[in-house]
């Protein structure tokens, strides 16, 4: 008798086993379950076919197996009145999804795919959905070009429900609060992402009441979702939070609070605050005006309730020049935690100032560090863009006292920037810029980063002409070993991206042209240029015909 188990096994049947084993094996014509092969087995044997299906069923119960049941035929996918993108565009989403070229393009592809109003092929979406399971920039644009066919695949794989929750009324009522309630903490996120995007009241709500019974990590994730939806309403329960347990946790509450119209926490510090710092004018108010700083005094548990820990490492920054540079104390960090949740506007009321005397001042004393960076935290905190006007005036005015200061670094220069309008940046930073690179000053391709992309075509032009005469000069190059590396990246993974395409023929002709290139420049050309060309085919394929 063959010993090998069936493969369609039915569900255990054991009330007919206990049926023959009571009966009897030669009174029961009942046949024993099959668990086995039993085609060259004779009558005979039916007591040890008994004993064996007993055996076998019993074991596999304990093992908690289960039968297989067939699925049911799903119905097919709805028609879509979408277009979807032609050849050349599914040509592309291959080499990005199949191919893993130029994947950092996807999210912005998508965008324009569907801001032109077509959709991804339906032959290629399931590369999609596995792709945006593990990408969470592409999943958060999915929705917009998977169509009617990504949506029916979604449904048919429990892998990608959450790709795409979409916040309906219709599945509000299919959910439920079980996600909420019992779901892993993505995918109560997910979740809790949806109710706020169907009903911000009543999820406001519902997190509220959850959240000082959530454990820290949990309260740190709907703290990040929070902070998207913020009402006068969920005052009292930050403030609870600002004796959580967790550092972090307080750190978010504090941060969201302050953003409150009102904030009993704003006021608050502003008592603490508002005597360190005094503004002192020249005679007859000649002259530049100097800023005086009281340090605060000994932290006891009283300043936890305002949103100030006794060590905090977010505000542990250098202050000093050179090779003098010496770690904050206590009381400077506790004076920069303050600094970096107040507006940075009530100061310059308060004081008299604009924000380009005040930072100016700031930056010629002796405590540049932490005002320096702590209002520039603050002025991404609050959103102030006048502030962020004058941060960018001082890096561009003050470069080599920033440097030395060791403030280059220690504010994020980038953010700053982005907090502006694209207009507002490139009239703030064209001409300096400009300047900069004929004059070939220090890290120069550093502070391109920081303009509006696509760049103008005098930038375009002013950047090639610089790049190829440093390209041609091979002697040059090979003196400044310090600026290859810096220079290759730059050639490679920015300037692509940044060059308009009406000037990719211009880019590509001129550094095709040049005569020979050294060595350490060749790959990020060849990048580069790939790169372009690949952009354009994206752009192209956004204005092909369906095939």
């Amino acid at each position: 008798m063959s010993s090998s188990p069936t493969t369609s096994l039915p569900q255990p049947h054991w009330p007919q086993l206990l049926r023959v084993a009571l009966l009897g094996t030669r009174q029961s014509g009942e046949p024993v379950p099959a668990v086995f092969d039993t085609a060259a087995s004779s009558p005979e044997d039916r007591e040890k076919q008994l004993l064996l299906a007993a055996g076998t069923l019993a074991l596999m119960r304990r093992a908690g197996y289960q039968p297989p049941v067939a699925a049911p035929t799903p119905a097919p996918a709805p028609p879509d009145p979408v277009p979807p993108l032609g050849p050349l565009g599914r040509a592309c989403l291959l080499r990005m999804l199949e191919d893993g070229q130029h994947t950092e393009m996807l999210p912005e592809y998508l965008e324009q795919v569907a801001a032109a109003g077509r959709r991804v092929p339906d032959t290629i979406l399931h590369l999609l959905l596995h792709h945006a399971a593990s990408s969470s920039e592409t999943a958060v644009v999915l929705a917009s070009v998977a169509g009617t066919r990504g949506r029916w695949l979604v449904a048919l794989n429990p892998a990608w429900h959450t790709l795409l929750a979409a916040p309906s009324a219709s599945d509000a009522d299919t959910l439920g609060l079980e996600p909420w309630e019992t779901g892993t903490l993505p995918a109560r996120r997910t979740w809790l992402r949806a109710r706020f995007e169907q009903d911000a009241d009543a999820a406001r709500a519902l997190l509220l009441a959850a959240l000082p019974t959530e454990p820290a990590k949990a309260q740190e994730a709907f703290l990040e979702i929070l902070a998207d939806y913020l009402r006068p309403d969920t005052e009292l329960a930050l403030e609870t939070l600002l004796r959580a347990r967790g550092q972090e946790v307080r750190r978010q509450a504090a941060a969201l609070l302050v953003r409150l119209p009102n904030s009993a926490l704003v006021e608050r510090l502003w008592a603490r605050a508002a005597p360190l710092l005094e503004v002192k004018r020249g005679l007859l108010g000649l002259g530049k005006s100097t800023l005086e700083v009281t340090l605060p005094t000994t932290w006891d548990k009283s300043w936890l309730a305002d949103g100030i820990e006794e060590k905090n490492d977010q505000y542990a920054y250098y202050s000093g020049t050179g090779n003098r540079a010496t770690p904050l104390g206590p009381s400077a960090i506790r004076l920069g935690n303050m600094l970096a949740l107040l507006p940075p506007g009530r100061w310059t009321a308060h004081l008299g100032v604009s924000a380009d005397d005040l930072l100016a001042a700031a930056l010629a004393s002796e405590w540049a560090v932490p005002l320096l960076p702590c209002w520039a935290m603050s002025t991404l905190t609050h959103l102030d863009s006048d502030f962020a006007v004058a941060f960018l005036k001082l890096w561009l005015h003050q470069r080599p006292t920033l440097q030395k200061a060791h403030l280059d670094r220690s504010i994020d220069w980038a953010a700053l920037t982005e907090l502006l309008p694209a207009a507002t940046r490139q009239q703030l930073l064209l001409k300096p810029m400009l300047l900069r690179i004929r004059r070939q000053e220090p890290r120069w391709t550093d502070d391109l980063l920081q303009l509006p992309t696509p760049w103008p075509h005098e930038l375009t032009t002013e950047v090639l002409q610089s790049l190829s005469a440093k390209l041609a000069n091979s002697a040059t190059l090979e003196r400044l070993h310090s600026d290859l590396y810096q220079l290759s990246y730059f050639i490679s993974q920015h300037l692509a991206p940044a060059i308009h395409l009406t000037d990719a023929p211009l880019v590509e002709t001129t550094l095709l042209a040049l005569p020979e290139v050294h060595s350490t420049f060749q790959n990020s050309i060849h990048n580069m240029l790939e790169t372009l060309r690949f952009r354009t085919q994206l752009a192209t394929s956004l204005k092909e015909a369906t095939s």
